[in-house]
């Protein structure tokens, strides 16, 4: 493993862990609570949650892969960080949307 990639690989991987994790509770969470009618918002949140796990699970990969170009690991870190921080960005948009769906109506 390059040192460039070893030194952040476990603490990126502890961090993927406990945000897929969050969202995939707050997911199953949201999902099964009783809904007297469906709006707008709720296929936004469901679109961002859905989303955020895909890039959650690509970066996951990306980060355990091992078979990645040597010369370019600097770069292949900054894509792998990339996915990670887009995917966190669309949890948190899908949970800021369901706090306020909730407090507005």
């Amino acid at each position: 493993m390059d040192e460039e990639i070893k030194n952040y690989r476990s603490s990126l991987v502890t961090a993927i862990g406990i945000i897929l994790g969050f969202v995939l509770g707050f997911a199953a969470t949201w999902a099964t609570q009783p809904v007297a009618q469906t709006d707008w918002s709720d296929y936004v949140i469901g679109l961002g949650l859905l989303i955020s796990v895909v890039l959650q699970i690509i970066a996951l990969y990306r980060i355990l892969n091992n078979n990645f170009p040597r010369d370019k690991a600097g770069k292949y870190y900054q894509t792998t960080l990339r996915f990670f921080i887009c995917g966190l960005c669309a949890a948190f948009a899908g949970v800021l949307i369901s706090i306020f769906q909730t407090i507005f109506s």
